[in-house]
């Protein structure tokens, strides 16, 4: 029962977080953001004067302080952070490792294909020049290493599959003791925070002395700050797993919280703290998920966007920019363009989940059977060359 639970509530709020993503990139950013959705598509930027900002952009937008895309962000930290210890603590490393690779290459791999292929359709179509070198492009083909070789982003939506990496990298350094369902695997916010005041505190004198440190230091810091916040995930599994009551996680989730203000707050990126806010209600909306499960049962329409999050994630936003801005410059109007393009993405991440996502986590799943099958059958053998001794003894 509680595992059909933990399922039913995560996966809804996993749905919810992909429309919430759509919705802030789809109907705020591109009508927004201009001049970066033109540098991301490499187009011309939308012209206000013809194209002013629709009326909708009012009402899918009526707080200053609330951002659909960080809500959205935030959600999936958080759920990463609820789930990923199930996975650490019925796995080996290699397993752990061989299964994120599994599900999440392939798909990227793909997706990012998809990207290239509309911003090459995109150069063509407003003629400019290929932006990008070969350099670029290889580096973007592996998740979680453009930041540290400190190279462009390309499709504005891989800084977040990279704090993934990060903070599954910071969970596989801390797997035995989610084995043994340690408290100290809280200490790692800590850590992670109190290496942050140190770096924080050497970024100005490395910004003139040692640029290649301070790069480092910058791709430390935006990991870190996310890593933190989702350390509440981890939280809340520990508290629906029966390891700590209700008091001491409320606790514990209030100094992670804090503690990833602070570093908001007085680290490099500071100046775009008020997004903060966004991280506040989506902890808030996990948290009335999270206590009131029985509201947030499975069902078609958030089971079937919580299935295809990550193809779409991964596909959605600059092809869904391209798409926009050539179908309005063909003179469809706003709502048409939005509703073909909108469709059209979510069957793009469909065809994905159908043929790349599925078939890839099957043959994860696969591959760890046999591992797991060849260690068992290396102890029988073991037994059974130790059994002679073991008799003459």
């Amino acid at each position: 029962m509680k595992n059909s639970s933990k399922i039913d509530f995560a996966n809804t709020l996993r749905g919810f977080a992909a429309l919430a993503v759509i919705i802030s990139h789809y109907f705020g950013v591109f009508w927004s953001s201009r001049d970066a959705v033109a540098d991301l598509t490499n187009s011309a930027i939308l012209p206000l004067e013809a194209y002013p900002v629709p009326e909708f952009f009012k009402w899918v937008h009526p707080i200053i302080i609330f951002n659909w895309g960080a809500f959205g962000v935030a959600l999936f930290f958080l759920i990463s952070g609820f789930v990923i210890p199930f996975s650490l603590k019925k796995s080996t490393w290699y397993g752990f490792v061989g299964g994120r690779i599994f599900r999440i290459l392939p798909t990227y791999f793909v997706g990012f294909t998809v990207t290239l292929t509309a911003i090459f359709f995109s150069s063509w179509y407003f003629g400019r020049e290929w932006p990008f070198q070969l350099n670029e492009i290889i580096i973007h083909y592996i998740p979680g290493v453009r930041d540290i070789f400190w190279s462009r982003s390309i499709d504005g939506i891989i800084w977040t599959l990279e704090i993934e990496m990060k903070f599954y990298f910071v969970c596989l350094l801390l797997i035995a003791l989610f084995k043994r369902n340690s408290w100290l695997v809280f200490l790692a916010p800590l850590i992670l925070f109190g290496l942050s005041i140190v770096i924080n505190n050497s970024l100005l004198v490395w910004s003139s002395s040692n640029p290649r440190a301070w790069q480092l230091g910058m791709s430390y810091m935006m990991a870190s700050q996310y890593c933190i916040f989702m350390f509440v995930g981890v939280v809340f599994n520990y508290q629906f797993s029966g390891l700590i009551d209700s008091n001491k996680a409320f606790l514990i989730i209030s100094v992670i919280f804090c503690l990833f203000c602070i570093h908001w707050y007085i680290g490099p990126y500071k100046d775009g703290f008020v997004i903060a806010w966004s991280y506040a209600f989506a902890l808030i909306a996990f948290i009335f998920a999270y206590s009131f499960q029985s509201f947030f049962k499975s069902n078609a329409f958030f089971d079937f966007f919580a299935n295809i999050s990550y193809p779409l994630y991964v596909v959605h936003g600059v092809a869904g920019y391209v798409s926009l801005r050539i179908l309005i410059d063909k003179g469809f109007g706003n709502i048409y363009a939005l509703v073909i393009v909108t469709l059209s993405i979510i069957f793009i991440s469909w065809l994905m989940h159908r043929y790349i996502e599925l078939p890839s986590q099957q043959l994860s799943k696969k591959i760890s059977r046999l591992k797991l099958n060849s260690l068992r059958l290396g102890r029988v053998d073991e037994s059974k060359q130790e059994s002679p001794s073991h008799l003459h003894l």
